[in-house]
């Protein structure tokens, strides 16, 4: 199966500091590929490079078979690639359904004259971005508070407004930076099987960073580990619970954590 995403030999460096150094990922449609490592190793990084916010300095990156490296960020979203950061970014005064309202706006289709003369086009859409953003809410368990704002919800489900959120520009492929930090045992289970429902339901294919090395290892088809830029192991969760190399630079040593 072709791909839906590939990194191929991508460097960036910022001055003297190489901080991803040949970074081959390969993607496959309905994957869930998480990339570990430890602080410093060059994932959000990675994500950074994917989704334009910095440009490689060597290198190529291939969606669906075109090449998007270079391109601007919200190219990138238009075309199906959306994600989700370490620091959750949400509209903290606006509510759960104007944060996801939001995004549905990348792909509308009237322009500025009929949206301000609310001719019948612009105002069928708006109701159907409407009836689409309390789709997501309600596929995503956020329904009921959808005139809450955001700044209220407790944490977890803050994360899971926030994926909501990135749901509503209609992604390919997800890209999750660190879904799971902050988040208690509990949280950290349920965020498992939404993250593992969202991919079914939305045929999506998914891509992770994550430190929550239970979450990793049950539900990742393959894992990628960076060391200071560089891929030192890749391969499904068992092939990386015994990988030496992995335990080692991972983890220092070995250590029961990884499994």
């Amino acid at each position: 199966m072709a791909a839906i995403l590939e990194t191929r030999d991508v460097v960036i460096r910022f001055g003297g500091l190489v901080a991803v150094n040949l970074l081959n990922i390969e993607v496959e449609k309905g994957e869930i590929i998480s990339i570990i490592g430890p602080n410093g190793a060059g994932k959000t990084t990675a994500f950074n490079l994917i989704t334009g916010v910095y440009k490689p300095t060597e290198g190529v990156i291939l969606f669906d078979g075109e090449r998007i490296s270079g391109k601007r960020p919200d190219e990138i979203a238009k075309i199906g690639i959306a994600r989700t950061f370490q620091n959750i970014r949400l509209f903290k005064s606006l509510t759960v359904l104007e944060n996801v309202l939001i995004a549905t706006h990348l792909n509308i289709k009237s322009n500025l004259f009929s949206s301000v003369l609310k001719t019948p086009k612009a105002r069928k859409e708006e109701k159907e971005m409407v009836e689409y953003a309390e789709f997501l809410l309600k596929e995503t368990g956020l329904l009921h508070l959808k005139d809450e704002k955001a700044e209220n919800l407790p944490y977890g489900l803050q994360r899971r407004l926030e994926i909501a959120r990135a749901l509503a520009t209609k992604p390919k492929i997800l890209l999750l930076d660190e879904p799971a930090a902050g988040m208690n045992p509990k949280e950290s289970d349920d965020l498992t099987e939404f993250i593992k429902n969202i991919r079914d339901k939305f045929n999506l294919t998914i891509l992770l960073i994550e430190h929550h090395m239970q979450l990793v290892m049950s539900i990742s088809d393959r894992i990628y580990v960076l060391e200071y830029g560089i891929t030192i192991a890749k391969g499904k969760p068992q092939e990386i619970q015994e990988n030496p190399a992995v335990i080692k630079a991972y983890l220092g040593e070995e250590n029961d954590d990884l499994c």
